[in-house]
């Protein structure tokens, strides 16, 4: 859930209703001003097929203020973060709010995408786990962020993600202001979306030879050996992972006795 400045939020042009058929949807511009990933070289050549679209419902607010929820829908099946860890649904569940039972999430088109909802799911469960969830510092749009940057190299929007930024700076106003109803998550400690989109970025090559992520491999015993002698040597340099992605060094054979 997010807060920023309503007057930052333009009024929705489409629509969809949790379960139904979108209706004139809104393409976003990618970092190439298109909305159709397969015209960007993301996925190295694979065929963009799988439709990504992000759907924001408004959870309320304060005045001058709106929270917000998200999620990532790939091929029709919704993909968000809470609590539990990642889940899914068929029927964009995660929206339906008992209080408000007649609000609709916008689902916005953000593009077509080379890698399924699968595969986004396998690169970030890691990253997102069960108990981790913070409600200023890693939350839904957090994770919407992170899957829409896999999926498309695409960022979720600013204006959905401005209460983390607050929250990071002023945590303590926060949870007075909430009566204590918040209470910073240890388990989230230390969570950083750019550190997790450059770890999960699936066109990233590695620095140490004969690896790359992707599908690339070496392509012969001989270089697969002076691969991992280079990296024995110090020549390979850092993998740039986070959280351990690095691969770990081939280890040397023990002399013989």
């Amino acid at each position: 859930q997010e807060l920023s400045p309503s007057r930052a939020v333009p009024a929705p042009k489409s629509v969809t209703s949790m379960g139904g058929q979108q209706s004139a949807a809104k393409a976003a511009p990618g970092p190439d001003g298109q909305g159709d990933a397969s015209s960007s070289s993301h996925g190295k050549g694979r065929p963009a097929n799988n439709q990504v679209q992000l759907a924001v419902s408004v959870l309320g607010g304060v005045p001058g203020a709106t929270a917000y929820h998200s999620s990532v829908i790939v091929n029709g099946h919704e993909f968000f973060f809470s609590d539990g860890g990642i889940a899914s649904s068929g029927n964009l569940m995660s929206h339906k709010n008992p209080q408000m039972p007649d609000s609709k999430p916008e689902v916005i088109d953000m593009g077509m995408s080379p890698y399924t909802g699968s595969q986004m799911q396998a690169a970030l469960e890691r990253y997102f786990i069960s108990g981790t969830y913070d409600l200023l510092r890693k939350n839904c749009n957090s994770f919407s962020d992170c899957a829409l940057f896999y999926l498309l190299h695409k960022r979720l929007d600013k204006k959905y993600r401005q209460m983390e930024k607050l929250g990071a700076s002023f945590s303590g106003m926060v949870q007075a202001g909430s009566g204590g109803q918040y209470q910073p998550n240890p388990k989230a400690d230390g969570f950083d979306v750019e550190k997790v989109c450059e770890a999960i970025d699936p066109d990233k090559v590695w620095k140490t030879p004969g690896q790359a992520t992707g599908g690339s491999t070496v392509t012969s015993a001989e270089a697969m050996r002076a691969a991992r002698l280079a990296r024995l040597s110090g020549g390979g340099g850092e993998g740039g992972g986070y959280a351990g992605d690095a691969p770990a060094a081939a280890a040397a054979p023990a002399p013989a006795s």
